[in-house]
């Protein structure tokens, strides 16, 4: 006979919304996490009472909140009498009571007969072990886990969730008390390092085999017998489990614990609720934790119990385009039978996207849907082969498909974010059985643009070839520096936004406007290979041309602030002698850093200091770079343009990059030669030579200073670091240590080369790439002067060839101006932390970083409020950046647009990518993911995400380059021309598809490298 408590939960399951006071008082019973109160939800009334004893917020006259806790209860409700907590408020898995809400509550709500108080007693106990998905504490996700969550959310919206309950946290934890070894068990799980297969199923399995012999608690197991049965025991359940760590916004945690379907019967439910439990120890599920940097001991298990749904046809529905990341289309997978065959890929299901805003059909894609998963009669699943005709027919029709989208958006709404949606149909009615954030797609741009229209953008560090994750200080300078466009309300160019913790430039306003709509793609795809074949996709597109008038007004600004420009191109170009250009912009980048040393040595330290930091940020492009810098550059290459123009077809692209190679003046080859002298140095002392080749750390240099012999490299260290030590790899991010603060990568540099003794090698190749060029020259000069007017087109040629020389050596200064502004910046900014740590501003230096530049101003003018929240929670935000890829191009919806499918079968063994500097070598790979840990032979091919100037030194020594990213003219590609180095450029994967020691070939001219055999054993 069904007990009373038991009628609760069946009308607290099976009545959602309704219900007398009886049901209510299940509906709000306590919820608990191992007695821990800050791992509770809120009371109803959204107040900590325990701390405060603030007023609930439901409404006028309502009790305070409960005194005892931090859960939903009676009364921070302030309604019905029987709303109460029961009275087990901080009660742990052991049972002791704590304070009962009840001592809040006015004397009329004290006066319950004794049979109504022991059937809430009842229900109240039982809630530490079970919730319904419709009960507040159902929506806890410290309680129920993610999965649980989710659906409890779900279903007190209102939206077709099938009936069911949550097994709590707390039971599991009851769960695991029972086996004394657990906390060793666990302990040991979180000393395996991730990469440790071996090792996590050796630990693993002793977990599994100990737990699986660990009883289920008989109150727990009595609670969950009791809801079952309130449910209806006649029903067949899925058992899910549902994790604290899964269906999270960074980490889905998918498929990691185990599911069980079509479970009948009171043993085998419990069984299954056993297997779910341990199954949060499985192989995949431990690496999946380790992997992400979660350790096991944090993770708690709910359980949740489903009426199974037997549908007709089930499926996924993402609200976000999972492949190309576009927020306003909706992806839809659909087959027959239980959704478990399509989540396994046992089944090729029909795909259907539509657009989000109205549901209307974009595409239908039929799979065969050759087989589907039917419960089976006694229980577990069986398959079947569909029918092939049916198999070939459309699984949903277009009204499904909206009605899907329907669900979906109210589901996005809901959560506040897309959502991975797994969905069934049964006899016409629409259920939805588990809904997860999509964690795969890459961050929206950030601010959304004003205008509604569809805006595409470059990523910034795709161009400048680094797409590591920059922090908020990082981020906020480079808006700072453009001289256009500035309408944001922090004075930075409203061209350039966030997204995953990296900037992207806005193309919209050039894209709508002739001629640089057709400029634009050619000139930025020789920067960032496959530009134009990506906006090809985009510029066509109705919803983009529908944006025009929006967008084209806002080109007038960086219009005018360019046409200066032209006339100075035109200028140099036509009139003025290279030295000229060279001499000016040398002398206006003397006068600027005489400006910043006095500046930042005569302010005081703090926000006087930061404040000049951000002015001259905000100015020093418009007023040296833009009239000095852009024009001679852009003049080198129109040059360098024109002479491949007045001998096209009768000089090969070898002889046109030579031009342009052993360029005098360039500084970071200047940079380059010096660190070369510095080891030749070096090596005229064995003993000092021996000692840095086999250095492990930036230590070596202070052991130095204590030998004598070592006196004339110091001499030559120091004077190197005295020019340069403001560089660094990655040095656009002002966070990372320079040179001078950490020589690290420097040393590792310096060690590859002694691994030669041969001196001067740099200097001669140097020469060699001088005299082909002059070679080069001469072929070019010879050809030019053939054929009708010769002489003018040979004149011609020689002036064009010596501005190229000229103006294009001077590519690399202003950056280096840049960064050594960000030198004295960084300087400023790492003292004003100092600062505000002393005065309990911030809890650490490299807080810093995590605020942007004019919010640390603020901090130290006393605006103090919420900046450490502020700097956790990017923190946080930043670190989980991290870890995503960021896309060389966007759109304002998120979508990646797309290149086109290769025209053909892929050449095993062959990577392709852009030819960026000719020749053709053979050698033995390195892969460099940070130059501050690996060491660069001689001779070795380079293989790298990317490179800037501060990766440069690696350059004097290496056979070939190839590069994940890059385009005709990133930095490695004009270094790799210069030093005549074989370069393929935007070669995906390649750090993770060739390995150290392997052998490559690298062909520049046709744009592949060819793996030629696997590892090895160089690489051990």
């Amino acid at each position: 006979m069904e007990g009373r408590a038991a009628r609760v939960l069946r009308h607290a399951h099976l009545q959602p919304g309704g219900g007398g006071p009886v049901r209510r008082a299940a509906a709000r019973a306590p919820v608990w996490d191992d007695g821990s109160a800050r791992a509770l939800p809120r009371c109803a009334g959204g107040a900590r009472a325990a701390a405060t004893g603030k007023p609930c917020r439901q409404g006028p006259g309502a009790d305070r909140a409960c005194a005892g806790c931090d859960v939903r209860c009676a009364a921070a409700a302030g309604r019905a009498p029987a709303r109460h907590c029961g009275g087990f408020h901080g009660a742990r898995p052991s049972g002791s009571a704590g304070p009962c809400c009840r001592r809040a509550l006015p004397s009329r709500s004290r006066r319950l007969s004794g049979g109504r108080r022991r059937v809430m007693s009842q229900a109240s106990e039982s809630s530490r072990w079970v919730l319904a998905f419709e009960e507040p504490g159902g929506r806890a996700l410290p309680v129920v886990g993610g999965k649980g969550a989710s659906l409890g959310e779900m279903a007190g919206a209102g939206l077709p969730v099938p009936p069911g309950f949550c097994v709590t946290t707390v039971a599991f934890s009851s769960f695991l008390a029972g086996c004394p070894e657990a906390p060793e068990l666990l302990a040991a799980l979180d000393a395996v390092e991730p990469e440790d297969v071996e090792g996590v199923r050796r630990v693993g399995q002793r977990v599994r085999q100990r737990l699986s012999d660990v009883a289920v608690p008989e109150a727990v197991a009595s609670a969950v017998v009791e809801a079952w049965r309130g449910l209806g025991t006649e029903h067949a359940y899925a058992v899910r489990s549902s994790a604290t760590l899964e269906d999270l916004p960074d980490a889905s945690f998918a498929g990691q614990q185990d599911t069980f379907l079509n479970v009948r019967g009171e043993q085998e439910l419990l069984e299954r609720v056993r297997g779910c439990w341990v199954s949060l120890f499985t192989d995949r599920a431990i690496l999946y934790r380790r992997q992400h940097g979660y350790p096991s001991s944090a993770a708690r298990l709910a359980v949740v119990v489903q009426r199974m749904v037997s549908p007709e046809v089930s499926g996924i529905l993402f609200t976000a385009d999972p492949l190309s990341g576009n927020r306003n289309v909706c992806s839809i997978d659909a087959s027959y039978g239980l959704g478990e065959a399509l989540v396994s890929g046992l089944v090729n299901a029909d795909l259907y996207r539509a657009r989000k805003a109205t549901g209307e059909v974009l595409e239908v894609r039929l799979g065969d849907k050759a087989i589907a998963l039917w419960p089976a009669r006694g229980g577990g699943t069986e398959q079947r082969p569909v029918p092939p005709e049916q198999g070939r027919a459309r699984a949903l029709d277009d009204a499904t498909v909206a009605r899907l989208v329907e669900v979906g958006r109210r589901i996005e709404v809901l959560r506040g974010g897309p959502q991975d949606i797994e969905w069934c149909l049964e006899g016409g009615q629409l259920y939805v059985v588990q809904s997860r954030p999509i964690t795969t797609l890459y961050p929206v741009p950030e601010p959304a643009p004003s205008d509604g229209a569809l805006h595409v953008y470059l990523s910034f560090g795709h161009a400048q070839v680094n797409t590591a994750v920059f922090p908020p200080m990082a981020l906020c300078l480079p808006p700072l520096l453009l001289p256009f466009g500035r309408r944001r309300s922090d004075g930075g160019a409203e061209l350039m936004v966030q997204a995953g913790g990296r900037l992207y430039v806005d193309l919209t306003p050039l894209l709508h406007r002739a001629p640089f709509s057709r400029l634009a793609p050619r000139l930025l795809d020789s920067v960032v290979t496959g530009t134009a074949e990506r906006l090809a996709s985009i510029q066509s597109r109705p919803e983009f041309l529908a944006g025009r008038k929006r967008v084209a007004a806002r080109l007038g600004p960086l219009v005018g602030a360019l046409r200066p420009l032209f006339s100075r191109v035109r200028r140099r170009l036509l009139h003025a002698k290279p030295e000229e250009a060279r001499a000016g912009l040398e002398a206006a980048m003397e006068s600027r850093l005489g400006k910043w040393s006095r500046g930042f040595q005569e302010l005081a330290p703090g926000a006087p200091r930061l404040r000049f930091f951000r002015q001259e940020v905000s100015t020093v492009f418009r007023e040296v770079l833009l009239t000095e810098a852009a024009p001679a550059i852009a003049s080198g290459l129109m040059s360098w343009k024109l002479v491949g123009t007045l001998v096209r077809g009768r000089v090969d692209e070898r002889t046109l990059q030579a031009v342009v190679r052993g360029l005098e003046g360039n500084v970071t080859t200047d940079m380059d030669l010096s660190l070369g002298d510095v080891a030749d140095v070096a090596r005229e002392t064995p003993a000092v030579a021996s000692r840095l080749r086999d250095a492990t750390s930036a230590s070596i240099i202070e052991e130095l200073r204590g030998v004598a012999e070592a006196e004339r490299f110091l001499l030559a260290w120091d004077d190197f670091l005295a020019r340069y030590g403001h560089r660094c790899p990655g040095e656009l991010d002002i966070a990372l240590p320079r040179w001078s603060e950490d020589p690290s990568s420097l040393l590792r540099v310096l060690s590859g080369m002694l691994h030669s003794d041969v001196s001067g090698e740099h200097r001669r190749r140097h020469a060699a790439a001088l005299r082909e060029a002059e070679l080069a020259t001469e072929r070019i000069l010879e050809v030019a002067g053939q054929g009708p007017l010769g002489f003018l087109r040979r004149r011609m040629a020689r002036g064009l060839v010596a501005k190229a020389r000229a103006y294009l050596s001077l590519r690399e200064h202003p950056k280096f101006l840049f960064i050594r502004l960000f030198q004295h910046g960084r300087e400023a900014i790492l003292e004003a932390g100092r600062q505000a740590v002393e005065r309990g501003l911030l809890a650490d230096i490299s807080d810093v970083w995590m605020l942007e530049l004019d919010e640390l101003i603020a901090l130290m003018e006393g605006h103090t409020e919420g900046m450490r929240e502020k700097v956790a929670a990017r923190r946080a935000t930043w670190k989980r950046y991290a870890r995503l890829s960021p896309p060389p191009m966007l759109t304002s919806e998120g979508e990646i647009p797309p290149l086109a499918a290769s025209s053909g079968p892929e050449t095993p063994g062959v990577l392709k990518g852009m030819g960026a500097s000719v020749g053709v070598v053979e050698g033995t790979a390195r892969v460099v993911l940070d130059p501050a840990r690996e060491v660069l032979r001689p001779g070795e091919i380079l293989v790298a995400p990317f490179t800037d100037p501060g990766w440069t030194p690696l350059f004097i020594h290496a056979r070939a380059l190839v590069m994940e990213v890059g385009g005709l003219m990133t930095h490695g590609s004009v270094v790799a021309r210069e030093y005549g180095l074989p370069a393929v450029v935007g070669v995906t994967g390649a750090t993770q598809r060739i390995h150290t020691g392997q052998r490559l070939r690298v062909d520049g001219d046709r744009g592949q490298v060819v793996l030629l055999e696997s590892t090895s054993a160089e690489a051990a």
